[in-house]
């Protein structure tokens, strides 16, 4: 009887975590951890308008929270980063906050100097 009560314990506890990390929510990593692999990015970002707002405009604000695309395993795979939440922004995708408010709009010539992310 114990060892029956002690596998359905056992099979329970599984089952939560299971359930738990499946549905759990991605999460945002910060850009610091951006900067371990994207140290040009970051930089150029940290320069940026975007570093200065208040709430700051990251990297996980425009390309999604990294806790399920950051390892280095997934990034190197831009597909796998992809399935895994990356968000490769577009003009469009910028357009979501650009030309709203005091923002400037999103134009082909402000996109295409969208910090250093063309540089490589």
């Amino acid at each position: 009887m114990k060892k029956l009560l002690f596998v359905s314990l056992l099979f329970a506890l599984a089952a939560a975590f299971t359930l738990t990390a499946l549905s759990a929510t991605p999460t945002k990593v910060g850009p610091e951890k951006c900067k371990m692999c994207h140290k040009l990015q970051y930089d150029s970002w940290a320069a940026s308008k975007h570093a200065q707002q208040n709430p700051q405009v990251d990297c996980e604000t425009c390309h999604g929270p990294g806790s399920d695309y950051k390892t280095f395993s997934t990034m190197k795979d831009i597909a796998k980063a992809k399935a895994a939440g990356l968000i490769l922004p577009t003009k469009e995708f910028c357009s979501k906050c650009h030309g709203k408010g005091k923002v400037p709009p999103m134009t082909d010539e402000l996109f295409a100097k969208v910090h250093a992310h063309k540089a490589n």
